[in-house]
């Protein structure tokens, strides 16, 4: 039991056991008596206490809530104008888990933006859409991205690469990667990876994965992805004080229910 503590603590998907911070129940169609707890939604609870062991398709297994299961999916799921940056079937996975454990009636949303009118965002979605005339109700949930919020302080190009590493990190961790790209066994899906995200973000970084350097494969996309998050923030904001960087930190989940 030891052994797979430390192999889920390790998962190259660095799936991190974060806490959730429930939000206040909005109505998405108005009416009396709609209002209700996290605890008294019977879905929102499941998501949000209910735990699974999903496989991160690396050979691994995750242990989480369904929420951080949900975080780090929609995470892992990102896009950059639209063309995802990894393949990987964790998030198809934790989609049907979610959806086996919410039943019917039930529209499951996890969003993460790091920022307003990001180009590097990420949403998915589970279960069917509400109809238009049932009465519904949506229960919002904070999660933890597991990423870290850079400081406003400093330029907006500092904040882009700070942005920037801290996704690139998420997605390969390190060490942990490093090690995959010496192991026969998981070297080749591990390129794969580096890859696919390479090509999205516009460089190559064939030499340092033959390498099995994770750090220079890291600092390549990680300078990639900086200037396509730097263009982003001045173009929304112009001054590194208004990015709302907490963003970075968070995925919102949004669980709506309702009656026939």
């Amino acid at each position: 039991m030891a052994r797979a503590v430390s192999t889920v603590l390790d998962v190259a998907l660095c799936l991190l056991l974060v806490g959730v911070a429930v939000g206040t129940l909005t109505s998405a169609i108005p009416s009396e008596g709609d209002t209700m707890t996290v605890d008294s939604d019977p879905a929102a609870h499941a998501i949000t206490t209910e735990t699974a062991a999903i496989p991160s398709g690396e050979g691994e297994t995750a242990h989480a809530t369904l929420a951080e299961h949900l975080a780090q999916a929609v995470v892992l799921n990102a896009r950059i104008d639209g063309e995802r940056l990894t393949e990987s079937p964790y998030p198809a996975s934790v989609r049907r888990t979610v959806e086996e454990r919410t039943g019917n009636r039930v529209h499951v949303t996890a969003r993460w933006e790091p920022y307003a009118d990001s180009s590097l965002e990420s949403e998915i979605e589970i279960g069917p859409a509400p109809p238009p005339t049932a009465d519904t109700a949506a229960t919002s949930v904070t999660v933890d991205s597991g990423m870290r919020s850079p400081t406003s302080t400093g330029s907006v190009e500092s904040v882009a690469a700070a942005i920037a590493a801290a996704y690139v990190e998420r997605l390969f961790p390190p060490e942990r990667t490093r090690l995959r790209l010496v192991d026969p066994r998981t070297a080749p899906v591990t390129k794969d990876r580096y890859h696919r995200t390479a090509r999205a973000v516009g460089t190559s970084v064939e030499w340092a994965t033959d390498e099995a350097s994770s750090s220079e494969a890291n600092e390549r996309l990680a300078t990639r992805l900086a200037y396509r998050v730097e263009a982003d923030l001045r173009a929304e904001y112009g001054t590194v004080g208004s990015v709302p960087v907490e963003q970075v930190g968070r995925v919102e989940i949004v669980v709506r229910r309702w009656e026939p």
